[in-house]
């Protein structure tokens, strides 16, 4: 009877002993960061979060309202008329308004109707934002080459034009190709630490497009104000007074011919003030396209391509109605006649609208 009391006394003594041992740091770490992991998998949530998306739909509201302000002031303007004999630039900047509305309207559904939550909808939003801004970019610059045509070869037909086939093609071509790679390789992932989306293109495409982006545009553009050159060559109008902003661009555009469809009479004072006007907005509506255009494919490149997506989004429409506000500007006139040559500035004997009157190839 005694051993078995010393046996049952041992006995207690060692289970108290191993129960009041404590467990090793090591195993303690580890069960601790599996119960972490597991509480941060069961918190994580997969979309945007309220903030947000509550950003983008304030920004969303604000240039869709713009953008609706601005084409409603533009059909204003224009009566039944002017719907029947719509040139060609005139139904590109119609256009350009619907493209730049239907991106903001498609780009809020993603963002904050679906939330960005799942892979598709995330690599959606990158093709989505591409193709729009292709779109958008194509039409800007078909603008600008049937504006250097209409000032260069107004009674031509574009196809016998090789400038406007040039631009066409240089046009498509560029931004096809480069459209065409973006569409194959996007980049779209959702983290799985926050749940957030991120969305963007790859190195080798983002900058050749921000490269031919801005090449173009400014070739454009110094394009256009070389067709002006025989109208604003410093000293061949001896009568005119011109600023030096615009005696400077005569002398740029020193070699640039004559035309025989461009006639300026010695004294009006009125038509070197359009021509200042125009190339004033022509220099600051450059600038000002390029600037946000620059800044949103420059930090693309920054982050190789993982941009959250409600920015990426964000940025795009932004950029978007920028653009729209800027041609806008640029093309609207303050009376029937100005409207008329939205895209232009030709010059006749008395008036600036007549050869879009006439401009019908």
């Amino acid at each position: 009877m005694q051993n078995l009391v010393i046996r049952g006394w041992v006995l207690a003594t060692l289970m108290v002993t191993i129960s009041s041992t404590p467990v090793p740091h090591a195993l303690r770490s580890v069960d601790t960061a599996q119960m972490t992991n597991l509480r941060s998998r069961e918190v994580t949530t997969y979309g945007e979060t309220p903030a947000s998306r509550t950003a983008y739909t304030v920004v969303s509201l604000f240039c869709m309202s713009l953008l609706t302000g601005m084409i409603g002031h533009r059909l204003r303007q224009m009566s039944l008329r002017h719907f029947k004999n719509l040139c060609l630039t005139q139904i590109l900047i119609l256009l350009l308004y619907f493209v730049s509305m239907a991106f903001v309207l498609s780009a809020a559904v993603v963002e904050s109707g679906l939330s960005l939550q799942t892979h598709s909808i995330c690599r959606g939003a990158i093709i989505l934002c591409l193709a729009f801004y292709v779109g958008s970019k194509c039409i800007m610059y078909l603008f600008l080459v049937e504006r250097a045509h209409a000032l260069r070869a107004p009674y031509m037909h574009r196809t016998h034009d090789w400038l406007w086939m040039v631009g066409v093609l240089t046009i498509f071509g560029g931004f096809g190709t480069i459209s065409v790679c973006g569409f194959i390789w996007p980049l779209s992932t959702i983290s799985e630490v926050d749940g957030r989306c991120r969305i963007g293109l790859p190195q080798f495409i983002t900058i050749p497009l921000l490269s031919f982006d801005v090449v173009v545009n400014v070739l454009l553009t110094l394009v256009f104000v070389y067709l002006l050159g025989p109208l604003i060559r410093s000293g061949s109008r001896p009568t005119l007074t011109a600023s030096r902003f615009t005696q400077y661009f005569g002398r740029f555009c020193g070699g640039g011919r004559a035309r025989d469809s461009v006639n300026l009479h010695q004294g009006n004072q009125l038509m070197v003030n359009k021509i200042e006007h125009l190339l004033w907005k022509t220099f600051i509506g450059t600038c000002a396209v390029l600037g946000p255009t620059v800044a949103n494919m420059a930090s693309l490149t920054m982050l190789k391509g993982r941009e959250l997506g409600w920015v990426c989004l964000t940025v795009c429409t932004i950029d978007v109605t920028w653009t729209v506000c800027i041609f806008h500007w640029l093309t609207l006139g303050s009376h029937e006649s100005e409207e008329r040559t939205s895209n232009t500035l030709v010059l006749d004997s008395a008036s600036t609208h007549d050869i879009f009157f006439r401009h019908t190839p």
